[in-house]
């Protein structure tokens, strides 16, 4: 897998890893202190992410808290990369601070559910569609509106990666019949869903407006699972009032794995999706 760095992710869930140790061990914060020989507020800032680390502080602590080197060494590791830039700084003008740690949480994933009402997924969006997203939205400025169409684009390069992200994807009927940017754009994003259904590591099926209500209703969500961590859920309500990604909740991810599965079970299969779409590009070419 071509890794994607990104230092606050990789803080954050190191952070998790000390925590859970240092509890598993029976020790608090003044002890975890005192063996490092700093102040109580450093190992609470590690804890949570917001600290840069120092790969030997890391080390350090793992081995006080009886971790065996075989699970010390790959934090360690990853303590060293939490320094570099991250994949995604190129576009940090146009990357709020809600949205950061789940685009640098989705470069490390391995895979990703995503069930969406609205509209095609970024992962699959093509670069009109994208860019008329842009244009519509009231909170990207116009000056802006290239660059988030172009991080758009490039987080979709880890499908292309030799270890590529495993995509599933239950979106609603609905989106393929809103013509956002135009039909004839609409036409080429449903031609790219096609096409991107073909590959092995890409699932995606179609929610039928005639299911009525169903297991999705709550709204659009993002699972993220990984080699190394636990999974974790992005909630967005809408980017204008922020969004929720959660690592630490097991039963709010228990309970969105839980919906992933019924999504899965009540939409379309993969083959009748493909039919769906290919029915509403012929309806919409004779337009």
């Amino acid at each position: 897998m071509v890794e994607r760095v990104d230092p606050a992710s990789l803080r954050r869930r190191i952070g998790m890893r000390l925590r859970h140790a240092r509890t598993k061990a029976g020790l608090t914060t003044n002890e975890a202190a005192a063996e490092l020989g700093c102040s109580r507020g450093k190992i609470s800032q590690m804890e949570a992410g917001m600290y840069r680390f120092q790969h030997r502080d890391v080390r350090d602590l793992l081995k006080f808290y009886g971790v065996p080197q075989a699970e010390r060494d790959p934090l360690v590791e990853k303590a060293k990369r939490s320094a570099e830039p991250s994949w995604w700084s190129p576009y940090s003008d146009v990357v709020e601070e809600w949205f950061a740690f789940f685009l640098g949480s989705e470069g490390e994933a391995i895979r990703e559910f995503n069930y969406e009402q609205l509209v095609v997924p970024g992962l699959l969006q093509t670069r009109d569609y994208a860019a008329a997203l842009a244009e519509a939205s009231r909170s990207v400025a116009a000056e802006d509106h290239q660059e988030v169409a172009n991080l758009r684009l490039e987080r979709q390069r880890r499908l292309d990666d030799p270890d590529p992200l495993v995509l599933h994807v239950v979106l609603e009927e609905s989106v393929l019949w809103r013509p956002i940017g135009g039909v004839g754009v609409l036409r080429a994003q449903l031609r790219r869903l096609i096409e991107m259904s073909a590959l092995r590591h890409v699932e995606i099926q179609v929610m039928p407006t005639g299911v009525g209500a169903h297991s999705g209703m709550d709204g659009k969500f993002v699972l993220l699972e990984f080699a190394e961590f636990g999974p974790g859920v992005f909630l967005e309500s809408h980017p204008v009032l922020g969004a929720r990604y959660d690592l630490e909740d097991p039963k709010l991810i228990e309970t969105y794995s839980s919906i992933a599965k019924a999504l899965r079970d009540e939409a379309l299969d993969q083959r009748q999706s493909v039919e769906l779409m290919e029915h509403v590009i012929a309806d919409l070419t004779q337009e």
